[in-house]
């Protein structure tokens, strides 16, 4: 293995040889990389690393963030290429019309807002952004932000839209072409597995938010000498509710809540803004970052079955079956890619619970 190195005009530096490595890959936050090699060179520019194997093929490419020497060993730690998008922008929908909520238009708004800046340093290395045609109507959920303004951070909105409807954004680097390339994506793949093969233990978190009410914030107006002079506040002002249902989906209904599947007991949150849509998309992220919050971690190495789960993308669906019956569904979170002096190892985290309690090891 080596990593191709290259500055920010693009152009090659060098290779460090010998490689060693640690990758994470992760759905929604970011992946991290740090590798060690041989080079001979005094390495000072780096801005792109490019892990390559023995023949030359693509493996992983992120920002070269940090370079240490020491005589001959050279030691990289990466910076994921989503840092790109981790930056504010103006959300701006005040002129008539503007605001259109299918969601790969909300996919292109960001996008556009943060890569068609005036500022020429932000497409240094340029950037192309492929996002397919979605036309689902975002608005049943989130509500319009016609006529509304915000500054925010451009990674944290889209993750809210990501994590509801599913989607994830890969990257890599074009070589040839020397660009980089984000691609939006929606994994619609599913693999089953049987628990009664496995050793495990598996720890949910049953006291998540499994409710989450959306409402308009209401002014208490007071006169001159504090005294509050407007009526109490309205029982009719605008009000959302969306529920976690025990098969992770979330689903908007009236105050009753009157569906399928809800959790018992209700843990509820509730958010008010004086956008109605503020308040929506605030309660929705809430519930989303509930969604499958068990966490196991399967060493793919030592698997006795022939499912490769290395071979599966980031957020394809794992049904987990325990004595033919369904107990779970959770989706690949993250891949643990290591290489060293051993060979190279695989585990793969399903679900995104955040300390890692559970592990799955094939016996």
């Amino acid at each position: 293995m080596y990593i191709a190195l290259y500055n920010e005009n693009k152009q090659h530096i060098t290779n460090v040889d010998n490689v060693t490595y640690n990758i994470t890959n992760r759905v929604y936050d970011l992946d991290s990389f740090d590798a060690e090699g041989v080079s001979d060179v005094d390495i000072n520019d780096a801005k792109i690393a490019v892990l390559n194997d023995d023949a030359g093929n693509y493996e992983y490419a992120c920002f070269s963030d940090t370079i240490t020497p020491e005589q001959n060993k050279r030691t990289i730690k990466g910076l994921d290429f989503i840092t790109l998008w981790d930056t504010e922008v103006l959300l701006d929908y005040t002129e008539s019309g503007s605001f259109d909520g299918r969601l790969s238009k909300i996919f292109t708004k960001i996008k556009n807002l943060v890569f068609s800046d005036p500022d020429t340093t932000v497409c240094k290395i340029p950037v192309e952004v492929i996002i397919p045609t979605d036309n689902t109507d975002t608005t049943s959920v989130y509500g319009s932000y016609q006529d509304a303004y915000k500054i925010v951070n451009a990674y944290s909105f889209l993750k809210c839209y990501l994590k509801y409807y599913e989607y994830n954004i890969e990257s890599y680097y074009d070589v040839t072409a020397g660009k980089i390339v984000f691609t939006f994506v929606k994994c619609n793949q599913s693999v089953s597995v049987d628990l009664s093969d496995f050793l495990y233990e598996l720890t949910t978190t049953s006291s998540a938010t499994n409710k989450a009410v959306a409402t308009i914030k209401y002014k208490i107006e007071t006169d001159e000498n504090d005294h509050q002079t407007n009526l109490p506040r309205p029982s009719t002002l605008a009000t959302v509710y969306y529920y976690r249902t025990t098969d992770n989906q979330i689903v908007m209904s009236d105050k009753y809540g009157n569906i399928s599947g809800r959790i018992y007991p209700v843990k509820a949150k509730l958010f008010e803004s004086e956008y109605l849509a503020d308040a929506q998309f605030s309660a929705v992220y809430e519930l989303a970052n509930a969604r499958y919050v068990d966490n196991i971690i399967i060493d793919n190495n030592n698997t006795l079955d022939p499912i490769d789960f290395a071979a599966y993308p980031l957020y394809t669906k794992v049904a987990l079956y325990y004595d033919g019956k369904l107990y779970k569904t959770l989706p690949i979170s993250e891949k643990i890619i290591s290489l060293d002096g051993g060979g190279k190892n695989t585990k793969i985290k399903l679900g995104f619970k955040k300390i890692l309690l559970t592990e799955i090891i094939k016996g």
